[in-house]
């Protein structure tokens, strides 16, 4: 395997990915790795690493990037905007077909990241497979609990809350951004986040999907929504039921690998499961 960072342009700017290359040919694919909201990008990274490589042994190539205003890609996060997400997914699978002559291109995410996934899969007749672990379904209610996060955040330092839900959206409206774990969430694009729905749009055929739900407790019933989603693609789609602590939290235990998230994942992929 051959592990090589680079920066690719859009609009002037660089995004910076690393493209995680099988030795062995032929490559079986591409899957473009799509990374989480703000802190929880940071505490899954590792998994993702070690996703990606497992990937690889599979014979597939990865390619992981940082979003503009994230990471070690060029602007700052609170420039971030929807249309810019997409635009920069589409700058990366362009890349990739222009480096490895791929057509088959997959799209995996963890909780937002697989949003995204999932909304520029509705746009585009290119994806063939969506690996989606734990997508966050209404951007409403994501955008709410990201809000009780600064309130939790609030407590903790102050033994307080200064400020409540309606004034940070009120210091939001007023042109000032919020910060959520130290990012400046401006209101644009909080308003952006919070319109999006995945059962309100519409999905190729073509494209195949795994849904893997993490839960606590194995016996934990299967989430409805996931399983109205699921229902929009192939009939080779699935949804799947993972035990992992939330790893994308800042958690006390150290988590390298999504065992059973991994495992499934490839099972569904290869045709093993």
């Amino acid at each position: 395997m051959t592990e090589k960072a680079k920066y690719i342009h859009i609009d002037g700017k660089k995004i910076y990915t690393i493209q995680h290359i099988p030795d062995r040919a032929p490559i079986k694919g591409a899957f473009v790795f799509i990374h989480p909201f703000a802190e929880e990008k940071l505490w899954s990274h590792r998994v993702y690493v070690s996703f990606a490589r497992e990937m690889v042994q599979h014979g597939y190539l990865v390619v992981r990037f940082d979003f503009r205003g994230h990471g070690d890609s060029e602007t700052e996060f609170v420039c971030s905007s929807l249309e810019d997400h997409i635009s920069d997914i589409d700058c990366v699978i362009t890349t990739i077909k222009s480096d490895f002559e791929i057509s088959q291109i997959g799209l995996f995410g963890l909780r937002f990241g697989a949003t995204l996934a999932a909304i520029y899969a509705s746009s585009s007749t290119d994806i063939s497979r969506l690996i989606l672990w734990d997508p966050v379904i209404n951007g409403e209610r994501y955008m709410q609990e990201i809000l009780r996060s600064n309130l939790a955040t609030q407590m903790a330092i102050k033994g307080k809350v200064e400020i409540t839900r309606d004034e940070l959206i009120n210091q939001m409206q007023s042109g000032k951004p919020i910060n959520i774990d130290g990012y400046l969430l401006t209101h644009n694009y909080f308003l952006q986040l919070s319109a999006l729905n995945l059962l309100e749009l519409n999905y190729h055929q073509s494209t195949q999907c795994i849904i893997n739900q993490i839960v606590k407790n194995p016996k934990q019933p299967l989430n409805k929504l996931y399983q109205e989603l699921v229902i929009r693609f192939s009939g080779n789609s699935t949804i799947k039921k993972s035990h992992e602590e939330q790893f994308w939290k800042e958690i006390k235990t150290f988590y390298q690998n999504a065992d059973n998230l991994t495992t499934s994942s490839i099972e569904w992929l290869t045709g093993t499961q």
